[in-house]
């Protein structure tokens, strides 16, 4: 009986451990890391600020968790270009599939490290070596199958760009939704790649 009793609080606080961590994705690709306060990231799962501090020491560490988190999701994207040969519209076609079923769970998670990304470029910061580096092997993937593609010179800059088109398809499934889905949007970019 004090097994179940302990087993039900491990697994009601991974919950709120997740909890807290969506909020805080959401929040930080919404407002940013440095304007989101740990006071909004626990009224948004209805917490106290010390209930999210019993979870994560600070809100660094917090930020920390966040990019770890979304780290684990771009690993998707590497594993499917990495299972590619060559370049062919149906990479890219997998690529952006991938992202708009993220998009669709959590739309604020797809763009969370674009926004920080953003937000912490020539800060100098830790987090910005951070960010470049769980991009690194997204983009790295992506420049192994563009290495012999006839009319990429550069692969790592082609690959570069890619995922940053990529992300900005989500960017812009949130600006333009209701008015434009986020696979109106993904059709309308590989449209542009039907050529490639």
């Amino acid at each position: 009986m004090a097994q179940k009793k302990h087993n039900r609080k491990e697994e009601q606080a991974r919950k709120t451990h997740k909890k807290i961590l969506m909020a805080a994705a959401e929040l930080f690709a919404r407002q940013g890391y440095h304007k989101t306060t740990i006071t909004d990231i626990a009224q948004a799962v209805n917490l106290t600020s010390g209930a999210v501090f019993h979870h994560f020491q600070s809100k660094e560490a917090l930020l920390e968790a966040v990019v770890d988190w979304l780290a684990r999701g771009i690993t998707i994207y590497s594993d499917h270009l990495n299972q590619a040969e060559k370049s062919s519209l149906a990479v890219a076609e997998g690529v952006v599939d991938i992202m708009c079923e993220h998009f669709r769970r959590q739309p604020e998670a797809t763009i969370c490290l674009a926004a920080l990304g953003t937000e912490f470029a020539g800060s100098n910061h830790y987090m910005e070596k951070r960010l470049n580096a769980v991009y690194d092997g997204f983009v790295e993937a992506f420049s192994r199958i563009l290495e012999n593609h006839p009319k990429v010179s550069d692969s790592r800059a082609a690959a570069t760009a890619l995922v940053g088109a990529v992300q900005g398809i989500a960017v812009q499934g949130l600006l333009q939704a209701p008015e434009r889905s986020i696979d109106e949007l993904a059709e309308g970019f590989l449209s542009l790649l039907a050529e490639w």
